[in-house]
């Protein structure tokens, strides 16, 4: 399209030619005629004073230092998101119902909806409208989702699971399947019963082969936003406050109440019952044994602050010399006190 036309659907000040063509989105690195790209932070001037690009995204500081025409933003990495949703739409297929598919009579599926190939829906599922649910997704009965749902391949929802709007499931994704509740009785293992359920609300993604283990009583909850990378484990009756992140390979114990706004890096875990304050942010790879105060940044395992952390990790790979002078100097000592007498 053209910049202008561009410029026009982002609601963007455009610096520069507006009749210039623009095919596509491209990385900074790789930039070539008829690309946009973005530039949000100051290393990278020096790329965008000789980008071949045609066109950049960047705050108004840094428009005097392209070499191309400009886009202004007060926040470049949003709006190229938004440009990369513009030349690369999501996928959506038709709205229909695959033959294939087995929808229990009494379930109750909105207007709008796309379900593919050998989907399962049980009995008494209500499914709000525009509803995308890919081949091969089971969902339980007695689910309740809201509008505007996507839910991909391989899927599989359990039974009284409830669900909000704008929600989308990547491939593989597990809700509500039961937690991890063992007990010991006369020399053997017995299963506790998990009859709770899992809420999911508003505007949450899961990513690929995630898992959210359903309550042992009560509900596992994530709340309005939340954000689960691949391969994530939150485990039964978990609360995971609003807008929190989660790096792949993230886990979390059962009875963890995470605050709203925090980032997890990934392979962090988090022992159970373990309260975790607002706006944390956990170093990837780290151990969580016990609660964590608000607007903490930590690592390590098990975690502490950041700073100490970051110490610990220095001298880490000094150990071996500082262990070969201390004995060093543990034997200049005892020489002394044989001399000395002392």
């Amino acid at each position: 399209m053209k910049l202008s036309e561009l410029a026009s659907k982002l609601g963007l000040e455009l610096r520069g030619n507006d009749a210039i063509d623009i095919f596509a989105p491209a990385p900074i690195e790789a930039a070539a005629p008829g690309t946009v790209i973005f530039v949000a932070a100051e290393k990278y001037l020096p790329a965008l004073e000789k980008t071949a690009a045609s066109c950049a995204v960047v705050p108004a500081a840094f428009a005097p230092r392209a070499r191309c025409a400009t886009l202004i933003s007060s926040n470049p990495y949003y709006d190229f998101a938004r440009i990369l949703e513009i030349f690369f739409p999501p996928y959506r297929p038709a709205p229909g119902i695959d033959s294939s598919a087995n929808i229990a009579s009494s379930a109750k599926i909105g207007e709008g909806a796309s379900i593919g190939a050998f989907v399962s829906i049980g009995a008494d599922v209500r499914i709000g409208r525009n509803a995308v649910i890919h081949p091969h997704a089971t969902i339980y009965p007695n689910v309740t989702i809201g509008d505007d749902f996507v839910c991909h391949s391989h899927a599989s929802i359990r039974e009284g699971v409830t669900i909000g709007n704008r929600v989308t499931l990547l491939n593989g994704v597990v809700i509500g399947a039961e937690g991890f509740g063992f007990g010991e009785h006369n020399g053997d293992l017995f299963k506790i019963p998990q009859v709770g359920t899992v809420i999911i609300e508003d505007d949450v993604e899961i990513g690929a082969n995630s898992t959210v283990d359903r309550a042992t009583m009560g509900a596992t909850v994530l709340h309005k936003g939340v954000k689960l990378d691949n391969l994530v484990h939150i485990g039964h009756n978990c609360e995971v406050g609003e807008y929190s992140r989660f790096a792949a390979h993230v886990g979390l114990a059962g009875s963890v109440r995470v605050g709203r706004w925090c980032q997890f890096g990934g392979q962090s875990g988090c022992a159970d019952h373990a309260k975790i304050g607002e706006r944390v942010m956990v170093v990837a790879q780290s151990g969580i044994p016990h609660d964590v105060e608000a607007g903490s940044i930590i690592g390590g395992t098990p975690a502490v602050d950041v700073r100490f952390w970051r110490r610990y990790s220095a001298a880490l790979p000094r150990l071996p010399e500082l262990l070969r002078r201390m004995r060093a100097l543990e034997q200049q000592v005892q020489e002394l006190a044989r001399e000395t007498g002392d």
